[in-house]
């Protein structure tokens, strides 16, 4: 009976290596800046850059949809909590996109 064959496992070029490692270190760089404001007493954080908002920004058919995107689904049920009416998802609203970057400038 002949022995079992030894098998090398694949060598990686050393090109791909450092590609890869240069992949991680620029993914490792790039975490989020937030912003957070307070309403009502409750603290809120969300990307300070539009560019780092959650997809799901994307696909909301109206503008309640977009602020629950922005905040996620946590600090969404913590303001539905109170029961705000909709002069108060105005001002929230206001708030959450003035902290991400997308409220008004002044000269506009």
């Amino acid at each position: 009976m002949a022995a079992p064959r030894k098998t090398a496992a694949p060598k990686t070029s050393s090109l791909a290596a450092k590609q890869a490692e240069a992949t991680h270190e620029e993914t490792k760089d790039e975490t989020p800046k937030t912003e957070t404001f307070e309403y009502k007493g409750t603290s809120y954080t969300v990307p300070a850059d539009p560019l780092d908002m959650p997809l799901e920004v994307a696909y909301a058919e109206s503008e309640v949809e977009v602020i629950e995107a922005i905040v996620g689904p946590d600090q969404w049920l913590e303001f539905r909590k109170s029961r705000p009416t909709m002069r108060e998802f105005g001002a929230f609203a206001d708030l959450v996109l003035k902290a991400s970057g997308q409220g008004d400038d002044e000269g506009n």
